[in-house]
């Protein structure tokens, strides 16, 4: 009898749940009393010319060893899996070797054909579809050599190739690949690196015996070799071949690190980037099985990580199969597995939609879904409190958890196009701070930071400005000419440089430069006692992912890019010319005594144009931008400047500790710090 740990309630011998309370039950005693598989010693060989170096893991149906083989004048390294072997090895027939499943039987003949043929419907994505209406890919793994299915694949069927696309992964903060993930799989060829390692296995894999001499390698065993054959995404761990020797069936796989979620440094809670893209990955792997009429089942943290290359891989192919199949023999993953499965329900392949939403759920939290009421009912889905998690993707995952089927996404192409919407969306955030310095009394810097978005469906709209300006002239005309340069330029955009759905945004901040530059003439011709007055402008408009800056006089604008600072802005001044010519370097040109001397400025000119120039940009996550003025550049250098920016996750922080930086310096002029990042 069991006894349930939540109520007390007893229960028979294999009963999977308490009647009382639903809560899983266990049979501590006869999980205590399972014996491990016995492993084989260190430097044992075994056939194939594979020899034993260490052994990896250890359990009671199976042992992973580290084993290596002498190719030509080199040993390759490996890994293979050990299972005891088909009681009736010795006088099975090899088509035991074969997908064994009665369900695959009845595919095969609804289709057509027979075991060894390979047949296929493409984009076939209703979630509800039987194997038989899909087609799968059905292989006999005893009739065709790994060789011959791999060559005749990529023959006569080129489109079954669909990897994931190749993508540099970059790290996130803590040093965590961060997988970034396309919008398309329109190219379904291997990467250059997937290529090449297929490559080498197939030099590495020996070839394999007479088709009437094949090795039963069980049930399991053999699922897992014929899927590895036929399964050609790079997302999946595939077998290169299998072997029996000793009584003992073995399967062998290229010796490549891989870090399960369960298993990654600083926990499974990881930045919403991350999840994403873990997400967007998981989806193309499931959805390839998917339009193959099969279906993942096994979805947890144990068998998604991470590969050798930072892309996401998948274990486990002996979990694969089709809608019937899983009737027979469901795999439970308590938090993981779809409440229709615990329930006893058919299923169907939104099962899989479920648990890729409960993975990243878990990706968002760190907590594991509640699935102890889930033979009843659904149970409780918390975000906040305690987890803060964007709204629009909360949303797609809720919609993934739903109990009932019929409330999920359609099908797993679905849900990743809203992940990969929601991916390659650019969510802007901006610190603002001026200061007066240590020395002056009047600060006649003015910064405006301006947002506007609106949710619609109808027109939806999205847009930054972000100036300074660093007024100049004595008394209070410097003020009054940044005060008009700031309210001139964010007039102009609002009623001129959005009134064309592909306006130049460059072109249109140039010009709101140049009517500031107007309106402040303006103003002096009506108040001859401000002449002398202008301000250096420079300033920022993004619409993601495009953005423009322009400026006129010293006040900058940087870019942090892939963790690389560079100057998008070149000074309208003295110094920077004379850098320009030669005469002096960059350094003297911080020291020069006329550093402060401005060859542009917006009003310095009695009649023509200021000569604002500007840029066009395209923005990335990640990247980070920040405008200041000249009371900045004075008292800390680039480096410093890009240490900052690179340190904090907060810009205002950022901006804080910059405008504090260049008062620790001395402060001889007002600072005007905006930093902006692009997440």
């Amino acid at each position: 009898m069991l006894t349930c740990p939540q109520c007390g309630q007893t229960a028979p011998e294999g009963t999977r749940f308490c009647d009382r309370c639903g809560q899983g039950l266990i049979a501590p005693s006869s999980e205590a009393a399972s014996p491990v598989l016995d492993a084989i010693a260190p430097g044992t060989a075994l056939k194939h010319g594979f020899e034993i170096v260490e052994l990896l893991t250890q359990s009671s149906i199976e042992n992973r060893y580290r084993v290596v083989r002498k190719l030509d004048s080199a040993r390759a390294s490996f890994q293979i899996r050990e299972r005891t072997g088909p009681a009736s090895s010795h006088d099975s027939d090899a088509s035991s070797a074969e997908i064994t499943d009665p369900a695959i039987d009845d595919v095969a003949e609804a289709a057509g054909g027979s075991r060894s043929e390979i047949v296929e419907t493409e984009n076939c994505v209703d979630p509800r579809a039987k194997t038989a209406e899909l087609k799968p890919i059905i292989i006999d793994a005893k009739a065709q050599p790994a060789e011959a299915v791999e060559t005749s694949a990529s023959a006569t069927a080129v489109d079954e190739v669909e990897t994931t696309p190749a993508e540099s992964p970059i790290s996130t903060a803590d040093g965590t690949p961060q997988i970034v993930a396309p919008e398309s799989e329109s190219n379904e060829q291997d990467t250059p690196a997937v290529t090449a390692a297929a490559s080498q296995a197939d030099e590495q894999a020996v070839p394999a015996e007479d088709p009437a001499e094949a090795e039963d390698l069980g049930e399991v065993f053999g699922r897992v070799l014929a899927l590895s054959q036929t399964l050609k995404h790079a997302a999946f761990q595939r077998a290169l071949e299998g072997f029996a020797d000793g009584g003992r069936v073995y399967l062998a796989y290229p010796d490549e690190p891989f870090t399960p979620l369960a298993a990654r440094p600083g926990g499974l809670r990881m930045p919403e980037s991350e999840a994403l893209n873990v997400a967007i990955q998981l989806c193309q792997a499931v959805g390839y099985l998917h339009r193959r009429g099969l279906r993942l089942n096994d979805i947890c943290p144990e068998s998604v990580g991470y590969g050798a290359d930072g892309r996401v891989r998948v274990t486990g192919l002996e979990s694969v199969s089709n809608d019937n199949e899983l009737q027979s023999d469901p795999i439970f993953n308590d938090g993981f597995t779809a409440p229709e499965i615990y329930r006893g329900k058919k299923a169907d392949k939104r099962a899989d939609i479920f648990s890729i939403g409960a993975l990243l759920y878990t990706c968002l939290t760190g907590d594991r879904l509640e699935s102890e009421s889930w033979r009843e009912e659904a149970g409780a889905i918390d975000f906040y409190p305690p987890h803060v998690v964007s709204p629009a993707l909360e949303q797609v995952v809720r919609r993934a958890l739903v109990f009932n089927p019929d409330g999920r996404w359609p099908n797993v192409d679905a849900m990743k196009a809203e992940l990969v919407k929601l991916g390659s969306t650019i969510r802007i955030r901006a610190g603002v701070m001026t200061d007066v310095g240590m020395v002056r009394e009047l600060n006649e810097d003015i910064v405006m930071a301006q947002q506007y978005y609106r949710d619609s469906q109808v027109e939806p709209a999205e847009s930054y400005l972000y100036v300074v300006c660093d007024g100049m002239g004595g008394a209070e005309a410097g003020e009054i000419a940044a005060s008009i340069a700031v309210s001139t330029i964010r007039d102009y955009i609002q009623n001129q440089g959005s009134r064309a759905e592909n306006t130049d945004l460059a072109q249109a901040l140039r010009s709101a430069l140049e009517d500031a530059n107007s309106k402040i003439l303006e103003y002096v011709a009506a108040h001859p006692e401000a002449r002398g007055m202008g301000s250096t402008a420079v300033a920022l408009i993004v619409t993601p992912p495009l953005a423009a800056v322009a400026w006129v006089g010293d006040s900058r604008a940087y870019l942090l890019e892939n963790g690389a600072l560079r100057q998008l802005t070149k000074d309208h001044s003295l110094v920077q010319r004379l850098v320009e010519i030669g005469q002096i370097t960059l350094e003297e040109a911080r020291h020069h005594e006329h550093k402060n001397v401005i060859t542009r400025s917006l009003g310095a000119r009695a009649s023509g144009p200021a000569g604002a120039e500007a840029v066009n940009l395209r923005l990335k996550r990640g990247d980070r931008l920040m405008l200041c003025s000249d009371g900045l550049i004075a008292h800390v250098d680039d480096p410093a400047i890009a240490e900052v920016m690179r340190r904090h996750s907060d810009p205002l922080a950022a901006t804080r500790e910059l405008v504090v930086a260049a008062n620790a310096g001395g402060g001889t002029d007002n600072v005007s710090v905006i930093v902006v990042f692009a997440d």
